[in-house]
């Protein structure tokens, strides 16, 4: 048996994290209870991410998906 069968596939929240910091390598994220991201930004604002509607939009497919994810990591941009 190969390594990682038995492993969970990845949660909406670390799908999301890792787009985050692949993006913003200087932020990190902390899981909240009921689908959220905290995103730490040094020197600005805390963010909050509700994961759950972001990932309504990626199970409508591809396309919506990229539109809901680019709009948060524009989000994200802003002080």
């Amino acid at each position: 048996m190969a390594m990682g069968c038995n492993q969970a596939p990845p949660s909406w929240q670390q799908l999301l994290a890792a787009r985050i910091v692949e993006q913003y390598p200087g932020y990190t994220t902390s899981p909240v209870e009921g689908g959220q991201l905290i995103v730490h930004r040094p020197g600005q604002p805390e963010v909050r991410i509700d994961v759950n509607a972001i990932a309504q939009f990626c199970q409508r497919g591809p396309q919506d998906c990229n539109y809901a994810t680019d709009q948060m990591l524009l989000q994200l941009r802003r002080p």
